[in-house]
């Protein structure tokens, strides 16, 4: 493709515009996993231990808190490119954002020029999502195998 100066001007605006909402989806997954693991790691230290079991269930909940977290993230995308016009519905920008946001590309759709960046900005969000999430569930687990450790004997 032969890119002129409108070209660039709209790959531009596409970028800074995609850099955005990887902004806003990033500090809310800064601040949403590191509520959590904070919410999880007070709770570990305040509660009588119970069974080891217990202490799973509420490790998998508080892990499963997290899933809910890139799920709304994913929400964020759906909002902005449906707001943004990218795409006629919420539905395809669901399927879209989905697809791209776990980096395996495989939905199909005919979008408009200057917004044919915007999958690959969306698989780079999902990316820092998903790592952010995973370093969250590590360290809960470590927390989890502490506390474990810790009351072992009980």
């Amino acid at each position: 493709m032969n890119l002129n100066l409108a070209g660039y001007e709209l790959l531009f605006q596409e970028v800074i515009l995609g850099l955005c909402i990887i902004f806003v989806v990033a500090i809310y997954n800064i601040f949403g996993f590191t509520m959590i693991t904070l919410a999880y790691r007070k709770k570990l230290t305040t509660i009588t231990f119970s069974s080891k079991y217990v202490e799973l269930t509420r490790f998998t909940a508080y892990t499963m808190l997290l899933v809910v977290g890139i799920f709304s993230s994913l929400i964020v995308w759906v909002i902005a490119l449906t707001l943004l016009g990218m795409v006629a519905d919420t539905a395809s920008a669901l399927l879209l954002t989905a697809s791209f946001f776990t980096s395996v590309g495989n939905f199909t759709l005919d979008l408009p020029f200057g917004w044919r960046l915007m999958p690959s900005l969306i698989a780079f969000s999902g990316l820092f999502s998903f790592a952010w999430a995973t370093a969250s569930s590590i360290n809960m687990a470590n927390q989890l195998g502490n506390y474990l450790e810790k009351h072992k004997d009980l």
